[in-house]
């Protein structure tokens, strides 16, 4: 299809204007006008751009980007580097950050918390204004070993574990990545754990003091789901040919 109505169609999609944001969401790197593959990865590197182009991609999909309001001031070391194999293969480079965190369909915080089973999800972890996760409940309460069990099977590595109050967990807050911000919210509203992505020094004396559970399943292992759920999205609307890349990180 046509590049700039792919673009189109997603930023009405994720609702890139509603939502303030560091990252410049959208397209950051013209290439080609036509597309009929995309490759979908958690993040940019020259490693996924180049496998990217052998695969036939003649568009690249991340969460996060390479282009960040007031960080980009020289094209040099590993931007350079990025940007050469973009301009080289002639690849579009679509980024979404906040946008796709924050989706009820795709986000990442949504998709996780409907594989792990929580039902009646509503909107939780608001950071400037609007919220970029999701809040849960169980239909059957679980433990936090359980809790922890089920999160490791779905994100493919063993989380960080920072115990509250309570034997039983019915009501669970997702922030994926840098989600700990959202810990007071979660007190405040009374949740029996939260679920993030990158671990905090401070969230181990916070959880035992004021009873909240935090597991921390890890930045990338958490935010694998939505470019996933994008891209098949991609695939069964639009007829496109898409191929997530996988490249675990354990931070």
């Amino acid at each position: 299809m046509d590049r700039d109505e792919l673009v189109a169609y997603l930023d009405e999609f994720l609702a890139v204007e509603d939502v303030p944001d560091e990252s410049l969401n959208g397209l950051q790197v013209e290439g080609r006008a036509k597309i009929s593959r995309v490759a979908t990865a958690v993040s940019c590197s020259a490693r996924f751009f180049t496998d990217a182009a052998r695969w036939g991609a003649d568009a690249v999909l991340v969460h996060h980007g390479l282009l960040w309001r007031g960080q980009v001031e020289r094209v040099r070391g590993s931007l350079r580097q990025r940007l050469a194999v973009l301009l080289a293969e002639e690849l579009n480079l679509l980024a979404y950050h906040l946008p796709l965190d924050r989706h009820p369909e795709v986000g990442n915080a949504a998709v996780l918390a409907r594989q792990l089973g929580l039902e009646g999800l509503e909107p939780f972890g608001v950071f400037h204004g609007f919220a970029i996760g999701w809040a849960g409940v169980f239909n059957r309460p679980q433990t936090l070993e359980e809790l922890a069990r089920r999160l490791e099977l779905l994100t493919g590595q063993e989380p960080l574990v920072f115990p509250g109050h309570g034997e039983r967990v019915s009501s669970v807050g997702i922030v994926t990545g840098s989600g700990a911000g959202a810990f007071a919210e979660a007190v405040e509203t009374g949740l029996d754990a939260l679920v993030v992505g990158d671990p905090k020094e401070w969230v181990m004396h916070r959880a035992e003091e004021e009873g909240v559970h935090v597991v921390a399943c890890g930045h990338y292992a958490s935010e694998r789901f939505g470019v996933q759920a994008l891209g098949a999205h991609l695939e069964e609307k639009l007829g496109l040919e898409v191929q997530f890349f996988d490249y675990p990180n354990p931070a």
